[in-house]
């Protein structure tokens, strides 16, 4: 494992999908955390990033219309979906990129090192991804700030088709304090879920 004793600062820009009225809110008060050891890559705020696809932006748009949809109550949650542009900053010590080869053995070497104490965490959940990440930073282990990785994620068309593959289509990132590493936030598109969805 390479351990790189002079840090660099890293910018990136992340989109994020959600609702009009939730974007509002995040841009009075700020992000709120989606937590939970189910979670993808672990406790955080999540974004689209560049990476696999050039066009983050456009992924989070079709997360926000994916996303409004209720299966139960068979309509949409919300009418009209925003788009929250971030800039993200962080130091290379404290991002833990999955997206490379040092990165996947961080989270292996993790894995092994600490087997005993995260299986005695009792969790039976099928990806234990964000369980491995959130327990390193509970722990101290790592001083994990953000977390970026590859994913398949289902947006409307896939999700209605019934398309589940397992190649990835995104890259994402959890940002765990946005009061740190979030510099600036702006609204980047807007729309209604009516003219969108089809």
């Amino acid at each position: 494992m390479k351990i790189n004793l002079i840090s660099t600062l890293h910018q990136f820009d992340g989109f994020h999908g959600t609702s009009f009225t939730s974007a509002e809110e995040i841009l009075d008060s700020n992000y709120e955390l989606s937590i939970g050891d189910d979670e993808w890559i672990g406790n955080g705020v999540y974004f689209f990033i560049s990476g696999i696809s050039s066009k983050p932006g456009e992924q989070a748009k079709l997360w926000a219309i994916a996303q409004a949809w209720d299966n139960i109550e068979r309509r949409n949650r919300y009418k009209r979906f925003c788009v929250i542009k971030s800039k993200i900053e962080v130091d290379d010590n404290c991002l833990l990129d999955l997206t490379s080869e040092d990165g996947v053995s961080v989270l292996n070497y993790l894995i092994e090192r600490f087997e005993d104490k995260i299986s005695r965490l009792n969790k039976r959940f099928k990806y234990i991804d964000g369980l491995v990440i959130n327990f390193a930073v509970k722990e101290g282990i790592l001083p994990i700030e953000v977390v970026k990785g590859n994913f398949y994620i289902k947006f409307a068309k896939e999700r209605i088709k019934g398309f589940n593959l397992r190649t990835p289509n995104c890259t994402i990132c959890t940002v765990l304090d946005p009061t740190k590493n979030i510099i600036e936030n702006h609204i980047q598109s807007t729309g209604d879920i009516g003219n969108e969805a089809n």
